[in-house]
């Protein structure tokens, strides 16, 4: 039986074992054929998505980035948008910096407008404050409906009625001027500002531009001096911005100036660092420098003449060099922007009512709630409304072009970079200097953008 047995295994057929080498290949084909699988079907669906994006895509490069390179390209041409091409190398950018000295006066306007819309922020916010802190909710959802209803009227019709709003025989502003008896006020101010700019202007001259050589002179000392204020330990980590604010003070100062400044300014430095009642002499002096010489600006420097226009009662708002720049910083009044509110208000209903029932029982007002807890957490927000404000404020010429023209009014008091690139467009016909304009414009754009994301922290 054993000896069958034998017989039997040895006769049958032995079975079938792969090799390690056979093993291998199998697992690397396998291997293959898994990962064939999965790139064709991330293919598929790599093709489909993109097949969905195309028209996007299509569309932003035709309509958004092609647009963008002409503009680059035609910088370096002289174009009168048609047929006129001549290649001028950075001759339009030579123009821009040296020869003409309107593109640079513009800025001069944008200055004044950014300080006023910083200013204008804060009606924004406390709109949105008062909102937030309704305690019914009924009347929150009314108000914020009242609030977004403007925003159905069209940008266009807005500005017009604006316009309407300062027409001198017909507007709103004036009937609402002499009916209120403030039309004689501004008559009395139009005699009173300049005797008291004449009676400022030896103070300013002898007090303040013989030390410091001017009042932007006194200003950047006050704030080179809240710098200071920290110490130099510090200083180190904020060379760029003193070199910067130094170098500044350069075309301010002079050079004897500028060196006396500096060695006042490191000694501050150095006594804020060692004193603790340094600092904050240091930043009430800065911020004492500042005030004066605000005040002297507003007293000795804007209204030193006697206009006239105020005589009649019909004082033509846009129709005059001295009340151009006031009527572009009144327009919009009381510059509440349902953006801006919205935005604010987002911020706000994200702080936990933890942190409010905490101040209530601290014994915390409404004034301190607002500078203790709601402004510094919606400080995000309102670093966002800033960068859009300023990009913005200096791009913007719709509102100029509809209420002034082309031309900026009465000796060009309201041109601003964009409608001056407008102007030498469409009016000059200068359409390759226009677009070098545009891109001056957006470098400053962006080197301003890269600064406030920098530096204009927001540690709550």
């Amino acid at each position: 039986m054993t000896h069958v047995r034998q017989d039997a295994d040895i006769t049958q057929p032995a079975s079938h074992s792969p090799g390690p080498n056979e093993s291998a290949s199998a697992r690397r084909a396998s291997a293959r054929a898994r990962t064939w699988a999965m790139l064709t079907n991330k293919s598929r669906l790599y093709l489909v998505l993109l097949a969905l994006m195309a028209p996007t895509l299509i569309g932003m490069l035709v309509f958004d980035y092609y647009p963008k390179w002409e503009t680059i390209k035609y910088s370096f041409y002289r174009w009168d948008g048609s047929t006129t091409v001549e290649f001028r190398w950075f001759r339009n950018y030579v123009e821009a910096f040296t020869t003409d000295p309107m593109f640079w006066q513009t800025f001069k306007l944008v200055g004044i407008l950014l300080a006023a819309n910083i200013v204008k922020m804060w009606p924004c916010i406390l709109a949105a404050v008062v909102l937030h802190r309704l305690k019914s909710e009924r009347w929150q959802y009314v108000y914020r409906v009242l609030f977004v209803i403007p925003m159905v009227i069209p940008g266009l019709v807005w500005m017009l009625i604006w316009k309407s709003f300062y027409d001198p025989t017909a507007g709103i502003l004036n009937s609402i001027l002499n009916g209120t008896g403030l039309m004689g006020v501004l008559q009395w101010m139009d005699s009173a500002m300049p005797s008291l700019a004449a009676a400022t202007t030896p103070i300013r001259v002898a007090g303040v531009e013989s030390v410091f050589g001017s009042l932007w002179g006194l200003a950047l000392f006050g704030a080179l001096l809240l710098m200071a204020k920290a110490g130099l330990r510090t200083s180190g980590k904020r060379w760029l911005w003193w070199l910067l604010l130094l170098g500044l003070g350069y075309f301010l100062w002079g050079p004897l100036r500028t060196v006396v400044a500096t060695a006042v300014l490191l000694g501050c430095g150095w006594w804020a660092g060692r004193e603790g009642i340094g600092r904050a002499v240091l930043k009430w002096s800065g911020v004492s420098a500042i005030a004066v010489a605000g005040v002297f600006v507003l007293t000795s420097m804007i209204w030193t003449d006697r206009t006239g226009v105020f005589d009649a009662g019909t004082p033509p708002w846009l129709g005059s060099e001295k009340l151009i720049i006031p009527s572009i910083l009144f327009w919009g009044f009381p510059w509440i922007g349902t953006i801006g509110v919205l935005i604010y208000l987002s911020g706000l209903q994200n702080i936990s009512a933890d942190i409010y029932e905490a101040a209530e029982l601290d014994g915390v007002g409404a004034w301190g709630k607002l500078f203790s807890i709601e402004l510094p957490l919606i400080l995000t927000q309102v670093r966002i409304n800033l960068i859009f404000m300023t990009i913005g404020t200096l791009n913007d010429y719709g509102m100029f072009l509809v209420l002034l023209g082309p031309s900026g009014g009465p000796g060009n008091k309201g041109m601003v970079p964009g409608l001056y690139m407008y102007s030498e467009a469409f009016v000059n016909g200068r359409f390759g200097y226009a677009c070098a304009l545009g891109m001056v414009m957006f470098v400053m754009i962006l080197a301003i953008t890269i600064a406030y994301q920098k530096y204009v922290k927001v540690d709550k």
